[in-house]
């Protein structure tokens, strides 16, 4: 198990000075797994990870690049408003 911690008044958790050693991280993801659960996460490398998505590109078909998005939908009974 781990110590005891509290939070201050300003939201803030001090993670205890020897954890800190054994990480050696100052990089961390917090999840909240259900209603009384946090994990907290040491990040290792944040550069590969940006990297990595910076690299996804989206492309589209084109074929169906000509296609207007109001008129699909409209052919598919979505509601066509011309507010925008």
């Amino acid at each position: 198990m781990g110590e005891t911690v509290k939070v201050d008044d300003r939201g803030r958790i001090l993670i205890p000075a020897e954890i800190r050693r054994k990480i050696g991280n100052k990089v961390f993801s917090v999840e909240m797994t259900d209603k009384d659960t946090i994990v907290l996460r040491a990040v290792k490398d944040r550069g590969a990870l940006a990297d990595r998505i910076k690299s996804i590109s989206l492309v589209g078909d084109p074929d169906r690049a000509y296609v207007d998005a109001a008129a699909v939908k409209d052919r598919y009974g979505g509601i066509r408003t011309d507010d925008n």
